[in-house]
C-alpha cells in the first residue's frame, strides 16, 4: 500500500511541473458561428480603419484588445482578417526524374507486350506517371480560386476575444 501512495504522490507531483494556464481566443464569428479560432501564439494579419495592415504573432488577448508582436490593437478598429496563402508544393528535380523514368519503363513493357501500340503506349506511361501531379496542381488552384481570402469585420462577421487571464491586483493603500 505504501507504494501505491508513493506512486500518487509522485504522480501528482510531476504532473503539476507540466500543467499551465488557459490561454485567451479570438473568435471570428458570423452569427453565432465560430467561423475561425485563433489563439495566443498563431500569426495572424489584420487590416485596420487607416488603412495600414499589422501582421505578426499574437502575443496576448485582453479586454477586446489584440496584441500582435506586443503591440495593442483594439477589436473595433479591425476592420479585415486577412488569411494567408498556402505555398502549392511542387515535386522537386529528382522525383520527376524518378517518375520520367517509370513512365518510360511502363511504356516500354506496354509496347514490348503488345497490348497498346507504340504510340498511345508512350501516352499512357506518361499519363500514368505526370497525370497526378497535374490533377493535384490543379486542383488546388481551383480550390485557391474559390477559397475565402478575408474576412470582413462589421459587415458579415465579427471578432470576440474570450479573455482568461486573471486580473492583476495593484497594490492597496494602507
Amino acid at each position: 500500500m505504501n507504494w501505491l501512495r508513493l506512486f500518487l504522490f509522485l504522480f501528482l507531483l510531476l504532473s503539476s511541473l507540466v500543467s499551465s494556464s488557459q490561454q485567451g481566443f479570438l473568435f471570428i464569428k458570423k452569427g453565432y458561428k465560430k467561423k475561425r479560432i485563433y489563439t495566443e501564439g498563431d500569426v495572424i494579419q489584420l487590416r485596420l480603419e487607416d488603412g495600414s495592415y499589422r501582421k505578426g504573432t499574437i502575443t496576448l488577448l485582453r479586454n477586446d484588445t489584440i496584441f500582435i508582436d506586443g503591440n495593442p490593437v483594439p477589436c473595433p478598429f479591425v476592420t479585415k482578417v486577412l488569411l494567408e496563402k498556402k505555398p502549392i508544393k511542387t515535386p522537386d528535380a529528382k522525383t520527376l526524374l524518378l517518375i520520367g523514368t517509370g513512365s518510360a519503363l511502363t511504356a516500354v513493357g506496354l509496347a514490348v507486350g503488345q497490348k497498346v501500340p507504340a504510340g498511345k503506349a508512350v501516352v499512357t506511361g506518361l499519363v500514368i506517371g505526370y497525370g497526378p501531379i497535374l490533377v493535384k496542381l490543379l486542383g488546388s488552384t481551383v480550390v485557391w480560386l474559390v477559397k475565402r481570402k478575408k474576412f470582413r469585420i462589421h459587415k458579415k462577421f465579427h471578432l470576440q476575444v474570450l479573455d482568461f487571464h486573471l486580473p492583476q491586483r495593484g497594490r492597496k493603500p494602507f
